[in-house]
């Protein structure tokens, strides 16, 4: 299997996996060795200025909504646009900074558009590949707009999943294929 580094996983209906039900995933690394990704619509109903005797010295007011990435503790995360303080690049415009001083910053500067991730979602060697092939999951490449979306975070798996089944259709039925002019046809 390709990498999918840059796609979204999307729950298929028939997971019913509390934490995995109707999820979409960004995934931030993908080879032999395992998975990562953060879920990007399971939204916390706990707030940055919660966390401001945690992570800052003194107290840091900023109402963002902290998402829940995944079933995996791990550190804080930031998904955002701001190249200099990346760890790595997601896609082309998004990066992913896991680093604390630097995750920090990003929260005191509260940088915008961004998500501020708790935890993630990993897979060991072809876990995820498996779940595939019990047809758990869609993909679909994932553009700034699925990840910083204004609209409700419920809302994101109905819209990836419509876009999965317009392309499905449209291979199926050769819409790439048709000519420009049908007269040609």
């Amino acid at each position: 299997m390709n990498s999918l580094k840059g796609q979204l996983v999307i729950a298929t209906p028939q997971l019913d996996t509390p934490i995995f039900s109707r999820s979409v995933i960004l995934m931030l690394d993908h080879g032999e060795d395992g998975a990562m990704g953060v879920i990007l619509n399971h939204p916390m109903n706990v707030v940055v200025t919660d966390l401001s005797g945690r992570i800052f010295d003194e107290e840091f007011v900023w109402d963002k909504t902290l998402c829940l990435g995944g079933p995996v503790t791990g550190p804080l995360l930031v998904l955002h646009t701001i190249e200099e303080m990346a760890d790595q690049q997601v896609i082309p415009g998004v990066y992913c900074t896991m680093e604390a001083t630097k995750v920090q910053e990003l929260i005191s500067r509260k940088s915008e558009p961004s998500l501020v991730i708790a935890n993630y979602s990993g897979w060991g060697p072809d876990q995820l590949e498996s779940e595939f092939e019990t047809d758990s999951w869609l993909t679909l490449p994932a553009q700034i707009a699925h990840i910083f979306r204004e609209a409700d975070d419920k809302e994101l798996w109905k819209a990836v999943v419509s876009e999965v089944n317009t392309q499905k259709l449209s291979e199926f039925l050769g819409l790439r294929e048709l000519p420009a002019d049908p007269t040609v046809n």
